[in-house]
């Protein structure tokens, strides 16, 4: 699967800034920007994720797998326990790089909001493949940071 394509860190950009400022209440929610390492180039953990947690307890999730199937952000689920907040979600209907259908993906990520470290882990359900990447995130209250042709 080819999903690093031409201008999608910009559109990335845009989409993860438009997410945290459509927040219910101007200031509400706070956006992890996350840089990983991936063990596989171009597989099923981006290089570039973004978490946003709502002040309502909703939180999203935005990265160039979700953008390549053009599902935009989707809801994940949270379990936040100490300073690890464990997020989950599901790709369903998603095609592989030689056109096999795979009926679901499962995606766990596991966010330190106090040393901002993140792991993900996405495996096709059924299927023995494991797909990892380890790195970190900037915490973001605002637009401050982003490029002023997108605030």
């Amino acid at each position: 699967m080819n999903i690093e394509k031409k201008g999608l860190k910009l559109k990335f950009c845009a989409l993860a800034l438009a997410a945290l400022i459509s927040t219910p209440a101007m200031g509400a929610g706070v956006l992890y920007e996350c840089d990983l390492n991936s063990k596989r180039a171009n597989g099923w953990v981006s290089q570039k994720m973004a978490f946003v947690f709502e002040d309502s307890g909703a939180v999203k999730v935005i990265d160039s797998v979700l953008l390549n199937f053009e599902i935009g952000p989707m809801n994940a689920r949270a379990r936040t326990s100490g300073d690890v907040s464990r997020l989950t979600w599901n790709i369903a209907g998603a095609t592989d790089s030689v056109g096999q259908r795979v009926p679901t993906f499962s995606y766990t990520a596991k966010l330190n909001l106090k040393t901002l470290g993140l792991s993900v882990l996405a495996k096709p359900v059924g299927y023995p493949q494991r797909f990892t990447g380890k790195g970190s995130c900037v915490k973001r209250n605002n637009a401050k940071g982003f490029p002023k042709s997108l605030r």
